[in-house]
């Protein structure tokens, strides 16, 4: 599930069905889809949500998620394509 604004999305998702160990926190790796060379950004969460700021308006961005415990990082689940809002034009007509 996510909250989507202009700049920013929030987004939450379940646990994993069977975690290997007790999670301590996710990570929330994410990149412009439409950039030649995908720079990652990556934003940690102890909870199963998280905000991402710092977000450009109107641009398509694809995140994954993925857990840590004490045996280390599990598998990024699936990709979530999602596309910011576009930001409101200063006009009044």
């Amino acid at each position: 599930m996510e909250k989507v604004q202009q700049r920013s999305i929030q987004l939450s998702w379940q646990e994993p069905q069977q975690p290997n160990g007790v999670i301590t926190e996710y990570e929330i790796k994410y990149y412009e889809k439409n950039q030649k060379d995908r720079i990652y950004s990556t934003v940690r969460s102890k909870s199963t949500y998280a905000t991402v700021n710092n977000l450009k308006p109107s641009t398509a961005y694809v995140f994954q998620i993925r857990a840590f415990t004490e045996a280390g990082y599990g598998t990024f689940g699936p990709r979530l394509e999602i596309t910011t809002k576009e930001e409101a034009s200063g006009m009044v007509y």
